[in-house]
């Protein structure tokens, strides 16, 4: 996976972080309970937090609380948003991992010469501080988290990091794990390659990706099946 080269297409792939490049639900999780403990309400298992991460901590916040009877909206989601957000920052690292293959297959591409994204709903400096403790940060030629542009499955985060790469949709294949990295990528033009094992309810097959991969490390054999159609 070390071979130099120069890769003809992708130029560009995007990646989603959460559930794609990283198990990251065992702090997220950690960090909802602390929340609704502080709530006097009842803890939520991983399983359920896994489902309801993709779209970003606001609607995150919101599911969790509908999960517990509690409908909110407006102010008040904007404030429980602010709590988890201010508890989530004091554990981004503590128990999430990166996945496996994830390294392999950052420097594979890069030792091609493709350009390399993370494209994610996380919030910009969580992102961040994130790729820097797993010492990634170093693999990516651009980092687009959650700073108020409009969020997958919206595909204006891909569209803008292809921009930024100096590429078009046709040049770019999205990799991620839900229905809002596919879905954003179906809406921006762009190939798409579904990762198994990660924070879904939805079957990939559903979910209709260019490509589906077990794990990481099988993404080649994906792009190669995917250029034939190029």
């Amino acid at each position: 996976m070390t071979e130099e080269g120069t890769v003809a297409w992708p130029r560009v792939i995007l990646f989603d972080l959460d559930g794609t490049l990283i198990d990251s639900v065992p702090d997220i999780a950690e960090s909802a309970n602390l929340m609704l403990a502080r709530e006097g309400l009842n803890p939520l298992t991983i399983d359920e937090v896994r489902a309801m991460i993709g779209h970003g901590i606001r609607v995150l916040t919101k599911r969790i609380f509908a999960a517990r009877g509690q409908d909110l909206d407006g102010e008040a989601l904007d404030y429980k948003t602010a709590i988890m957000s201010g508890i989530y920052a004091e554990n981004l690292t503590v128990r999430t991992t990166v996945h496996a293959g994830a390294r392999e297959i950052l420097a594979h591409y890069r030792s091609l010469g493709a350009k390399l994204a993370v494209v994610t709903n996380k919030p910009q400096l969580a992102t961040e501080t994130v790729l820097d403790a797993f010492e990634l940060s170093g693999d990516f030629d651009l980092v687009v988290g959650d700073s108020g542009m409009p969020r997958k499955p919206e595909p204006d985060m891909l569209l803008h990091a292809i921009k930024q790469l100096g590429a078009s949709p046709a040049d770019a294949i999205m990799v991620g794990d839900s229905p809002a990295d596919i879905d954003s990528a179906r809406a921006a033009g762009i190939a798409s390659v579904g990762v198994r094992g990660g924070y879904t309810n939805v079957p990939l097959e559903d979910l209709r990706p260019g490509a589906i991969i077990e794990q990481l490390s099988d993404l080649p054999k994906a792009v190669e099946a995917l250029r034939a159609d190029v």
